[in-house]
């Protein structure tokens, strides 16, 4: 479990004990928190109760709430619960708000009551898979923020179908600027000015990318939280908005790991290899779909030691550290892909994406 919530101590806290950088709401008929931490201490927003009265430490001692959705939402490493309180529709209350920053993940947990029921949603025409956890009355949903995502507020339209009918709420995912830092590098002009034939194969090898991409249908491959693909010094580079030679170009979209020549390379989670070659500027490149629209992206390998096709386990070695394609020197280009969001790979590690210790519940 990524974050639970203290009954007693009103606090949003890891299994740890350790201060989560989340927003948190349960509302499964017991004791409700929201709460929002704002660095660097952790602030309790608001208490709510569905079907009991509210805790006197939170402010509405004796208020009782209208039985809204059973769902917790987590959000991403620094994303923020913005909207207070939250109550059905109808009260005169404004929708609820998510913040996330550009390249973070916002997870959506919903408790459902009857284990037939399907889920689906959709934000900025991007339809939003859930899958069940182990318990079959969970039901999770991801929504990335793409690197370079256009700043502001639109909705998340959620819709749960059950024998019973059909239900949609709605809630907004906010995505604020994430400020990244600006990275100018210089490399040989072969490898930034391009010529005709080595431009003809840049543009097919990234069409038979986005041609991967676009299968975001397949099932969920992975029960077990994410893992880093090795241990290294991380730059830090996700998201840097590069200037190469001088030429403005396309921010970087994953996480580059320093590590010898020749270090294993794990897969980080299960799935599938869809792409195993060596390309003009990842250099031997390993793909993986772990499904429902989530790729990771291993880049610059010595060597592949997988190919396109094969089903690997998390933890699996998959390739060797290495400086082909465009690259200045031995590391490890990690990435990550959400239903086409180019998103922090390391934000699958810190929200435990989609394992059974997503399932947040009070306690």
């Amino acid at each position: 479990m990524y974050g639970s919530i203290q009954s007693h101590k009103h606090a949003c806290e890891r299994i740890d004990g350790t201060v989560a950088g989340i927003g948190t709401m349960v509302l499964d008929g017991t004791l409700n928190t929201i709460c929002q931490r704002r660095s660097p201490s952790l602030e309790l927003l608001t208490c709510l109760s569905v079907r009991s009265a509210v805790p006197a430490q939170c402010g509405f001692a004796g208020r009782t709430v209208l039985n809204i959705l059973h769902v917790a939402v987590v959000v991403g490493a620094s994303g923020l619960c913005a909207a207070s309180p939250l109550l059905a529709e109808g009260v005169g209350v404004a929708p609820t708000v998510f913040r996330a920053t550009q390249g973070e993940i916002v997870e959506i947990v919903l408790s459902v009551s009857d284990r037939s029921t399907t889920v689906t949603g959709t934000w900025r025409g991007t339809n939003v898979p859930f899958f069940s956890l182990s318990d079959s009355t969970t039901m999770v949903g991801l929504v990335g923020a793409d690197v370079a995502s256009k700043l502001g507020k639109d909705a998340l339209n959620v819709t749960m179908t059950s024998p019973q009918g059909t239900e949609t709420r709605r809630f907004f995912i906010e995505v604020v600027d994430a400020s990244f830092p600006v990275q100018r590098l210089t490399l040989p002009n072969n490898m930034v000015d391009l010529d005709v034939a080595t431009l003809k194969r840049v543009r097919k090898e990234a069409k038979h990318l986005r041609s991967i991409f676009a299968h975001t249908r397949v099932p969920r491959a992975w029960t077990d939280s994410f893992v880093a693909p090795l241990d290294g010094k991380i730059s830090g580079a996700f998201g840097r908005r590069r200037f190469i030679n001088g030429q403005k170009k396309n921010p970087h979209t994953g996480e580059d790991i320093s590590a010898p020549q020749g270090a294993q390379v794990q897969a980080s989670n299960r799935g599938i290899v869809r792409l195993a070659t060596e390309q003009f500027f990842s250099g031997k490149s390993i793909l993986i779909d772990h499904g429902l629209g989530l790729f990771t992206m291993y880049f610059h390998l010595s060597e592949m030691l997988v190919n396109e096709g094969d089903t690997v386990d998390r933890g699996a070695v998959i390739g060797l550290v290495g400086s082909t394609g465009r690259a200045t020197g031995p590391h490890l280009h990690w990435g990550a892909r959400l239903n086409n969001a180019r998103v922090d790979p390391y934000e699958l590690i810190r929200m435990n994406v989609g394992s059974s210790r997503t399932n947040v519940r009070a306690q």
